[in-house]
């Protein structure tokens, strides 16, 4: 029978999740031949391939923050960011992805990447080490990464939908609506507040739908994860009267909601997003050490397994190449101990 390929290290996902990761792992120590990246397109990640021409609320200072770090490969890639944006100046997402994209190809120049798609994950009980079961056959490693990031949250609703990605291009929304059209739109958070902004700018009548007290929470409150930059501009016009035809519902409001479906020719549902399951592995983990539940030797990040914070009780995702690169940071030495290197690394203050 022949030897199955085996590498120590696998990540699957070559989004910024597993680009930190890359450069993270390679920085550390460990040996481009031990390593592997698969991925089914290595063009960057969803912030590329489907989200970008989204504005994010991430200035450049924090961008650049998270790639100094990698000074043997970011230091053009840095230069590149500081003549393009000014410090406290918001990128699109696309070009967050593609700086990122940049410094860990650089580093991973010679890692082994399989250009493919991961169907599923298998322990090997015989010999402890993970089956990696792939479009164009299999192969082995020890630790396996999960960093192979989410998909958008639906709702079991009978009316056409949008899908998010589309929605937020406006040029691609426009294909896909007319003035004839009643838009229902769920959640307003950020994404939530760009719909709404193309959708008036289209002249769409639109009706949105929100889950919490109020229709927009803002980080200028305090809410540890409310709207800011350049959607709390728009919130804030919103709430100023200016979108004429858009109504607010509330979620506690089933009534108003069953009505304004009556009259909905199409719906977008922008209520977060949940991990892109891989068959075998799980979305149960623990966010203080990046383990997946149960499953020996595998470890999640990104938006797929993101770490959290505790604010006044309440506990919150964080979503964002800094707090990424952080989660990845603070867990890393730990997953490493000992594998012959250790990750000497701190989270970012």
């Amino acid at each position: 029978m022949n030897q199955l390929q085996s590498y120590t290290y696998c990540i699957i996902g070559y989004g910024i999740a597993g680009q930190l990761l890359a450069l993270e792992l390679i920085q550390n120590g460990v040996n481009s031949a031990e390593l592997c990246i698969c991925d089914d397109t290595f063009l960057g990640g969803a912030l590329i391939t489907h989200y970008g021409t989204v504005l994010s609320n991430t200035p450049w200072w924090k961008t650049r923050k998270a790639l100094e770090v990698y000074e043997k490969w970011s230091t053009e890639t840095i230069q590149e960011g500081d003549l393009q944006y000014q410090k406290d100046q918001c990128m699109p997402v696309k070009d967050i992805a593609t700086y990122c994209l940049q410094v860990a190809n650089k580093a991973a120049e010679k890692v082994s990447k399989h250009l493919t798609t991961v169907s599923g994950i298998q322990k090997i009980t015989e010999s402890g080490l993970w089956q990696i079961q792939h479009s164009f056959g299999t192969f082995c490693c020890k630790k396996v990464f999960l960093t192979q990031g989410a998909e958008p949250k639906g709702l079991d609703i009978s009316h056409p939908t949008i899908p998010l990605h589309i929605a937020l291009d406006k040029e691609q929304l426009q294909r896909h609506v007319t003035p004839k059209d009643i838009v229902t739109v769920f959640g307003t958070a950020h994404s939530g507040t760009i719909l709404l902004q193309h959708l008036d700018a289209l002249g769409i009548p639109t009706n949105a739908v929100y889950k919490s007290e109020k229709p927009f929470l803002f980080a200028r409150d305090g809410e540890y994860s409310g709207v800011k930059e350049g959607s709390e501009l728009i919130a804030d016009s919103i709430l100023q009267g200016n979108y004429k035809k858009l109504k607010l519902i509330p979620w506690s409001d089933p009534l108003a909601i069953y009505k304004a479906l009556l009259k909905t020719t199409k719906c977008i549902v922008c209520i977060g997003f949940q991990c892109r399951l891989i068959q075998g592995s799980s979305i149960k983990y623990d966010p203080s050490t990046a383990a997946i539940q149960d499953l020996e030797n595998v470890y999640g990040f990104g938006i797929a397994y993101p770490g959290t914070s505790e604010v006044n009780g309440r506990t919150y995702i964080d979503v964002s190449v800094l707090s990424f690169q952080d989660q990845i940071r603070k867990c890393l030495p730990a997953i490493l101990e000992n594998d012959n290197l250790r990750a000497k690394v701190k989270p970012n203050n």
